[in-house]
């Protein structure tokens, strides 16, 4: 299989880089095809919102995100990696995300004359609207992701602002008609909780990617 991580972290060297290196890792030992990119080292400009992609099937903006798209398009596994920024992902990874509108949204030919239609048409369109959302590209049927993010102490977790992070990868997952496989959490980036939880995870992350093979997913 090929499995990749796309990781949303101006630390090259920091813990969400580390855990998906160990899940490649341990990936790699049922000879699967594993390829790490960092979003900061591709130049994709934020969304437009001019919904011109929506018309075309795809994005106009020519930078690195088709690259990088098709990398994911391509891969059975995909790791999706942030830290928690302000209760949320980085806004790397938030603009790679948002790039993604033309390849998915769903767009009815009467939208322009939306409100002229009856209530029950109305209720009826965005129905469809909410049903034909999804990725136009078949090779997204049925791929797999595992979701990372690490924060600098636990009590980011217990005041609420790790889940909008693991929720925004969600979603995104869920808009994509993928499946979520696993999740890691790390919230001892800044102080050291507990001398062996940062192996623990690693460990745990190795793990994980030795798991990975056809007959799991």
């Amino acid at each position: 299989m090929k499995i990749l991580a796309i990781i949303g972290s101006p630390r090259k060297n920091g813990t969400i880089t580390k855990l998906a290196e160990q899940i490649l890792e341990g990936a790699q030992n049922n000879s699967n095809q594993t390829e790490l990119l960092n979003l900061y080292d591709f130049k994709i400009k934020p969304c437009l919102g001019d919904w011109v992609c929506v018309k075309l099937g795809k994005c106009h903006i020519k930078d690195d995100f088709e690259f990088v798209y098709n990398k994911l398009a391509e891969a059975d596994v995909v790791i999706l990696g942030s830290p928690v920024y302000w209760a949320n992902i980085s806004g790397v990874m938030k603009n790679f995300f948002d790039r993604h509108t033309g390849y998915a949204m769903y767009k009815p030919p009467n939208a322009a004359n939306f409100y002229k239609l009856s209530k029950w048409d109305k209720i009826k369109t965005m129905i469809k609207v909410s049903r034909q959302f999804g990725p136009k590209d078949p090779r997204f049927k049925y791929k797999r992701y595992i979701l990372l993010t690490a924060a600098t102490v636990p009590f980011k977790r217990i005041m609420g602002e790790v889940s909008p992070a693991i929720n925004a990868m969600k979603k995104y997952v869920q808009k994509l008609k993928g499946k979520v496989l696993a999740k890691l959490i790390y919230t001892d980036t800044l102080f050291q909780f507990s001398k062996k939880k940062r192996q623990k995870m690693m460990n745990r992350a190795y793990k994980l990617g030795k798991s990975l093979n056809s007959r799991t997913l």
